[in-house]
């Protein structure tokens, strides 16, 4: 870099301030150069490339120690020397102690004889009385007090203790609501060795989360679930949309005709993600959230804030569930084999790629292959492979069960929940005759392979991938409109029966039905391969998220099918079973009825056109608690769940 030349006398000044520095060094006087970068020293007030003088002189010196002061190691911190009333914490480390008395004894010492614990005296006092008492005595021994005016009190939430030994002060984080009955210290120090360097780590961001209101996680940018990791990974790019501060709210309304409902739908709701028995839940965007709350408070609604920032509920749906907190407990005691079957890239702890979807099923084709064939029924407008997997005995007698999941994009559940279904369903089906279960479970299972399985994991690929790596909450194809610009039709509401009917013709909508019935080519590849099924289709199931909620048609007027008496009778065996799986409450009845399916549903033309004997729309969770943003944590739950609605079709239609 080239410098513009200085007059003569500029340098004058600091060369003059050098030669006293010197001066007062060689003579052994208290000050020095050191000395000069005090805050308390009029020369640091001076201004000289924006940091003072004492900034100059520690990048001329970094390591020299002012005459007469004790070595203290490192010098690398600036603010160290320039801060009288700096306080170096370099080598305190962050502890955390778990007093878990299981754990505690598991790690004792074989050899170790019980005379050698001191007796712990029998104490009827409160759990709060034990643990006050625990800390009390830790204290005792090992904080050391420093001299401040602040005495930290050791009976706090949060216990930061000095633990004063020859190494320094080291701050100690302690958290914990119970403890055993402690009358020494014999238990410390192995609860102390327990820690490695991962959950030191981990359990840092845990104990400082009640501190913050706000999700410490986003801004670990070491952990997988982190928003930096996530945006990295998925969402690295400036096209991505983003909902940084939008909220999802449940009206506790159903009455749509209200005008002040209305009003508020008009001028403050972005979009109307569901309508049930319990309400309406509205995303909210940021700016209209303050503005909505007070027109809720003049109008007297009753609402709930159901997720206060959609974009931190997003980096969720990306995070993986750790193997050790994963929900069934697979992993470590292998009860569930096809959780993890070997060579897939599948796992059911997270949300996975179309790819990933792919490749699962060519491996079931491999490994499988007397009862898999995969059948590519169409593709989509970005030539994405419609693929159907068959799962059979391949007996002619057979009935043909379809099942297909995703139309919505932003629904993710129900793929991961099918997937996972089919997963099981393959892995058990060559072991049913020979295990030697109850008779329920016998029936069901020999039911089950009385059936050709048609399988639809993913109706939208497109639009699946798009809200994958570009806006999480799309959820239409990627169809194009020339005249508008706009991208995308709803599946859902693009089948042949009351067409047009409660959707819109604005392709910029979320709610665009498309230019005709069938204009899409996955709408069209449904119809086409359910129409050469006629003859031996059993049933019709469409997965979809969410509302927790079994329903049959109609979806557009509460008329009554000639099979409605046979619906209803499997819908309540189907809420039964799902009440004894794992106690989720399912809700039964027509679409109109539940207010979940609208006009143009492929449930509503499949009854309509092919007529099987059961159809159905299976709404996965949640009920609005997280809505289409529900953490991988229910995958498995979810899974089991359709997994155990299968069977029941099966058996009602054998």
């Amino acid at each position: 870099m080239h410098l513009p030349p200085c007059p003569a006398g500029a340098w004058l000044p600091l060369i003059a301030l050098t030669a006293l520095m010197a001066c007062q060094t060689a003579d052994g006087g208290r000050s020095s150069h050191l000395e000069l970068g005090r805050a308390d020293n009029p020369l640091m007030r001076l201004p000289f490339f924006g940091g003072g003088v004492g900034h100059l002189l520690r990048y001329l010196h970094p390591l020299a120690v002012a005459p007469g002061t004790p070595p203290r190691g490192r010098l690398s911190e600036l603010r160290s020397e320039l801060d009288a009333n700096y306080v170096s914490y370099r080598g305190a480390q962050l502890w955390k102690l778990n007093f878990n008395s299981s754990r505690a004894s598991s790690m004792l010492e074989e050899d170790h004889d019980e005379e050698e614990l001191p007796e712990e005296a029998p104490s009827s006092s409160s759990p709060d009385e034990q643990f006050n008492e625990a800390v009390a005595l830790f204290d005792r021994f090992f904080s050391f007090e420093p001299d401040s005016e602040a005495k930290m009190r050791p009976l706090e939430v949060l216990l930061l203790l000095l633990i004063h030994n020859c190494a320094g002060g080291q701050v100690l984080l302690w958290r914990s609501v119970s403890v055993p009955e402690l009358s020494g210290l014999s238990g410390l120090p192995l609860a102390l060795l327990t820690l490695n360097g991962s959950e030191l780590y981990a359990a840092t961001f845990e104990g400082l989360q009640w501190l913050s209101p706000t999700d410490l996680r986003r801004y670990d940018i070491f952990s997988p679930g982190s928003s930096f990791q996530i945006n990295r990974r998925y969402r690295n790019g400036s096209h991505v949309q983003r909902y940084y501060g939008h909220q999802l709210w449940k009206v506790h309304e159903t009455r749509l005709a209200l005008p002040e409902l209305r009003a508020f739908w008009r001028h403050f709701g972005s979009e109307v993600w569901n309508i049930n028995q319990d309400g309406i839940d509205i995303l909210i965007e940021q700016r209209n959230v303050a503005d909505a709350k007070q027109y809720m408070e003049r109008v007297g609604f009753s609402y709930n804030v159901m997720i206060s920032d959609i974009e931190a509920a997003i980096d969720e749906t990306y995070a993986e569930v750790p193997a050790a907190e994963h929900p069934l407990d697979s992993v470590r005691n292998n009860s569930l084999p096809w959780l993890e079957p070997e060579g897939s890239l599948m796992n059911w702890r997270r949300y996975h790629d179309q790819a990933d979807i792919q490749q699962f099923q060519q491996l079931l084709l491999e490994r499988h292959s007397d009862l898999v064939e995969i059948i590519q029924i169409g593709v989509t407008r970005n030539k994405r492979p419609l693929e159907v997997i068959r799962v059979s005995n391949g007996h002619p007698d057979n009935w043909a069960i379809f099942v297909d999941a995703g139309l919505q994009a932003r629904d993710w559940l129900s793929p991961a929940a099918l997937t996972y279904a089919l997963s099981k369903l393959a892995h058990l089906w060559p072991k049913a005759k020979g295990q030697s279960q109850g008779q329920r479970e016998g029936r069901a299972e020999k039911a089950m392979r009385r059936i050709d399985w048609y399988f639809l994991p993913l109706a939208n690929p497109d639009g699946y991938q798009y809200s994958r790596h570009t806006d999480r909450l799309w959820t239409k194809n990627r169809a194009h409109d020339p005249a508008s610009g706009c991208y995308g039709v709803n599946l859902d509401r693009n089948f042949g029966h009351a067409w047009g009917e409660g959707s819109t013709s604005n392709p910029c909508k979320n709610l665009y039905r498309g230019a005709q019935s069938f204009s899409e080519p996955e709408s069209r590849a449904v119809r086409n391969f359910l129409a050469g099924m006629r003859e031996y289709l059993g049933a019709y199931v469409s997965l979809s998220g969410y509302g927790q909620a079994i329903t049959y048609p109609w979806g557009d007027a509460d008329f009554v099918t000639e099979n409605q008496p046979e619906l209803k009778k499997t819908a309540r065996r189907a809420v039964l079973a799902l009440r004894r799986l794992n106690q989720a409450e399912y809700s039964a009845g027509t679409s109109y009825r539940q207010k979940l399916a609208r006009p143009g549903n492929s449930a509503d033309w499949v009854q309509d056109q092919i007529a099987p004997q059961l159809v159905f729309n299976l709404f996965l969770k949640d009920q609005g608690r997280y809505g289409y943003l529900m953490p991988p944590h229910y995958i498995v739950e979810s899974g089991e769940e359709v997994f155990e609605f299968l069977r029941v079709i099966a058996q009602q239609l054998e």
